[in-house]
């Protein structure tokens, strides 16, 4: 049985959340676009899950492709959020770090920032706020791992690390091909923006320094760890 549930809220896994099971709880790392909550219901219910043993939804980073329907989801499952302080101004007012989106290529400025300048999402308050490197047990919920810090996409970007070598690390990379996912899922890229290069390869490095093997991303399907050093060696000189 699986640990980690992909659940695609657009298709071929160009935007992802994540599922993770617990023996006690299990935690929903990410909550898309606005207006992505019955999308992720209905991938929960198709996979078994029951919306009562949710404990927590972890919101990786204050782009709004991952936090969008954070306050919807809180409502509807009535489980705290957990996200950075130095991304929590993202959730609170429904609006991406915009001074984070610094595009990794000129088309994103084109096709797509323009559409993250204007989308805002219902404001939402954290319940549970991690501060510098501080880490967050998962073992409450039943599961062998923890959440880090992992700043370079955003200031404030988290991940989760399985004891499994099973990492959900978001974007601090992407596979696939435009935005990320529908084919070529083993083509290491940019995802479209990163605030600080060098703190993405310093992350990705402290990542794979705690015997990682397998890597879930926002954007794209997971990949090995061959592909993962792939990416900071190609795309991180």
């Amino acid at each position: 049985m699986k640990e980690i549930i992909q659940l695609s809220v657009f298709p071929f896994g160009m935007i992802n959340c994540f599922l993770i099971k617990g023996e006690k709880k299990h935690v929903l790392v990410d909550t898309g676009v606005p207006n992505s909550e019955k999308k992720i219901i209905k991938q929960l219910k198709k996979n078994g899950i029951k919306l009562d043993d949710i404990g927590l939804i972890l919101v990786t980073h204050g782009h709004i492709d991952h936090f969008g329907s954070a306050k919807e989801l809180k409502d509807i499952l009535k489980v705290p959020i957990l996200i950075h302080d130095l991304d929590k101004e993202a959730l609170q007012t429904g609006k991406s770090m915009l001074k984070t989106l610094k595009s990794n290529h000129k088309i994103w400025d084109i096709v797509l920032k323009p559409k993250i300048v204007k989308d805002t999402a219902s404001p939402c308050f954290p319940d549970i706020v991690l501060n510098g490197n501080q880490e967050y047990d998962l073992s409450i919920y039943g599961i062998n791992g923890k959440v880090i810090h992992t700043p370079g996409h955003t200031p404030g970007s988290l991940s989760v690390i399985l004891e499994d070598g099973n990492a959900i690390i978001m974007d601090l990379a992407s596979s696939g091909i435009l935005l990320g996912g529908i084919a070529f899922h083993s083509r290491m890229k940019h995802p479209p923006f990163h605030d600080n290069l060098e703190q993405v390869k310093n992350s990705i490095n402290h990542v794979l320094s705690l015997h990682t093997h397998q890597f879930y991303l926002g954007h794209g399907h997971p990949v090995s760890r061959k592909y993962l050093i792939k990416y900071r060696d190609q795309f991180l000189r």
